[in-house]
């Protein structure tokens, strides 16, 4: 069984800002609220999205985990799935400050994804630092599930 952890459900900036809310939580004086703080900040610090896979029995659950603890999703066959790719979305932010004309904040994600047949549907399978890192991983899964890679 494969197991990917794939991405914060807050991003990094809200995983940050749950950290800092558990801290003001746990030094808080008033009970309710440090309790309140505690469970907030942990919900959004710890809760990521993964994906297990299952070769033998042909079967794959995506899923989100709140707290970092409790896993909701399905499984589903692998019978729908018959490409696999490694691709890199480039995510462009342009800001405007006075000061400064602008500023461009990009971020490159790479990721191994798996395509549903008849649909055009991606199902991110695992986060990569580049884009040959992600097709070299795409052609290792290719190879191991018999699924066509994409180029």
């Amino acid at each position: 069984m494969i197991h990917n952890k794939l991405d914060k459900l807050f991003g990094q900036a809200g995983s940050i800002l749950g950290w800092i809310l558990m801290l003001v939580g746990i030094y808080s004086a008033i009970l309710p609220l440090s309790i309140l703080l505690v469970l907030i900040g942990s919900f959004m610090a710890f809760s990521h999205s993964g994906i297990y896979l299952d070769q033998e029995d042909k079967k794959y659950k995506f899923y989100y985990a709140y707290f970092g603890i409790f896993k909701s999703g399905s499984w589903r066959s692998l019978k729908n799935i018959d490409r696999v790719a490694g691709i890199s979305s480039i995510i462009v932010r342009d800001s405007y400050i006075p000061v400064q004309k602008g500023t461009n904040l990009k971020k490159n994600d790479c990721f191994v994804v798996l395509f549903l047949k008849n649909q055009n549907r991606k199902i991110p399978f695992k986060r990569c630092k580049d884009l040959l890192e992600a097709k070299l991983e795409a052609q290792k899964i290719g190879q191991l599930l018999n699924l066509n890679v994409v180029q």
